[in-house]
């Protein structure tokens, strides 16, 4: 028998009034109202209010459940638009950037910092992917909404063709990263043996 996942009533209220609370200390120093001023922000106050928001969704997302369906689906489309804000003033709003992070490849990993294009272009990816998750969601929120209309069902496939669009470059990047490996152990094997690796069972069968 498989064992729940679903949050008991009082941990639904203790896990949403922590991700409320969290959520309330950004979106008031906005207003520089509590422990946190709008300088602590480092950016436009909506910063804040897109922050704390993101926090503030989520929390009423679990104290709503599945109770309101409806409500719990608006609620998560708020958290996506709070990220999306986010990502796109980080890629794309006015100013300097700085970001600092590891890059990692294979097994080579480097600490190292960025500035200007070279810390917008990550945060851009990212960016573009959450409005396409978002513009996916409301066609789908609004589709469900008036009872499954029929009209808006091409610009649902045409969000989710906007969606693979956008995800297109990172599924490229799995796709290189999963056959690297297998095309240095194929050369590899060429370059000690003198020869190509060969299928023996495959050509077996093929005879």
């Amino acid at each position: 028998m498989a064992a729940s996942h679903k949050l008991s009533p009082a941990g639904r209220l203790i896990f949403g009034a922590l991700f409320v609370l969290a959520g309330l200390f950004p979106a008031l120093a906005a207003f520089d109202i509590g422990p946190l001023h709008a300088a602590d922000i480092h950016g436009p106050p909506w910063l804040g209010l897109a922050g704390g928001g993101v926090f503030i969704a989520a929390g009423m997302a679990v104290l709503v459940g599945d109770a309101v369906p409806a409500l719990k689906n608006v609620f998560a489309l708020l958290v996506l638009a709070g990220l999306a804000a986010l990502g796109n003033w980080i890629a794309f709003g006015a100013g300097e950037r700085a970001c600092a992070g590891t890059m990692t490849f294979l097994w080579f990993a480097a600490d190292s910092g960025y500035a200007g294009v070279a810390c917008r272009v990550p945060f851009g990816l990212g960016a573009v992917i959450v409005d396409a998750f978002l513009i996916l969601a409301a066609v789908m929120l609004l589709q469900q909404a008036l009872g499954g209309a029929p009209q808006l069902a091409r610009t649902t496939k045409a969000a989710q063709g906007l969606l693979l669009l956008t995800l297109s470059p990172l599924l490229l990047l799995v796709l290189v990263m999963a056959l690297l490996p297998v095309a240095l152990g194929v050369l590899w094997q060429r370059l000690r043996s003198g020869r190509w690796p060969r299928n023996e069972e495959f050509i077996r069968r093929r005879r």
